[in-house]
């Protein structure tokens, strides 16, 4: 009979392809269990990620705000089981997050029409807690703005360069969670670094709009929205029609050099 360890173990081949099946933070309770398999892991921790990378929620993102706390570059290949363990940290704070946002935000919208309920509810209700791609948008758009508040104004900068307009508008939001994000600390050099990073995505965002749109930066925030949202409205998925109508600008005169869809939004869905 085959064990994990003694005279007849089972191959590592094996091994790794049972680490490859689970969830990053199964993996790392099974990696727990005995020192083989802690073994296993260490030794081939790139090849297993590989596999383990597609169930990480939004693992682009949660890789680029692990490069951000000083650890593994966003394209290295070179995964070890601490950026693992960190990875697995982050994650568990954006859950935290996503508790919080459900207990307090999530349950307490008011949707004036059914007609919203039939289409994007199933005529039912909306549920009381986010639904699977309202929370790749939260997850998203966390790791996004807790990576600006660890960035120097200068990367800042480089970065919002590199952002969507949509994601730019939907980090914008994050500025508003009324709650700590990832490590911030309750003080007032936290709440100065947000009035900062508040005061220049809106500038930016006044100032990419104009210069793809060529008109005044059109706001789009669950201020302006009266459903009890406390400033967010562009992660619901009824909101979607209309934020991207904005993002897009669909009253772009036709006489105008059309902007491309996939400069300004994405093609991709919110679930991937």
């Amino acid at each position: 009979m085959h064990t994990f360890s003694g005279p007849n173990p089972i191959p590592t081949e094996v091994i790794i392809n049972i680490f490859g099946e689970l969830s990053l933070p199964d993996a790392l309770h099974l990696a727990a269990t005995c020192r083989r398999l802690r073994q296993v892991l260490s030794e081939h921790t790139p090849t297993i990620y590989k596999r383990l990378r597609r169930k990480i929620p939004c693992e682009r993102y949660a890789r680029v705000l692990l490069a951000d706390q000083g650890g593994l570059a966003l394209y290295s290949s070179s995964v070890t089981i601490r950026d693992l363990l960190r990875l697995r940290r982050n994650s568990r704070m954006v859950e935290k997050a996503i508790e919080l946002f459900d207990r307090d935000i999530t349950p307490n919208i008011r949707i004036p029409l059914t007609s919203i309920d039939d289409e994007f509810y199933g005529g039912k209700p909306r549920p009381l807690h986010l639904l699977p791609s309202e929370r790749h948008r939260f997850t998203r758009s966390y790791y996004q703005f807790w990576s600006l508040l660890l960035l120097d104004r200068p990367s800042r900068q480089q970065r919002y360069q590199r952002m969507l307009l949509k994601h730019l508008y939907m980090v914008y939001e994050m500025v508003d969670l009324n709650q700590l994000i990832g490590d911030e600390l309750v003080s007032s050099f936290a709440d100065e670094k947000r009035c900062e990073l508040s005061q220049e995505l809106t500038d930016y965002l006044h100032y990419l709009y104009y210069d793809i749109h060529g008109v005044d930066y059109i706001n789009f925030s669950g201020h302006s929205i009266s459903m009890r949202t406390r400033g967010h409205a562009a992660i619901w998925d009824h909101c979607q029609p209309d934020f991207k109508k904005i993002v897009c600008y669909q009253w772009r005169d036709p006489e105008k050099k059309p902007v491309k869809e996939e400069e300004v939004w994405e093609h991709t869905t919110d679930e991937e």
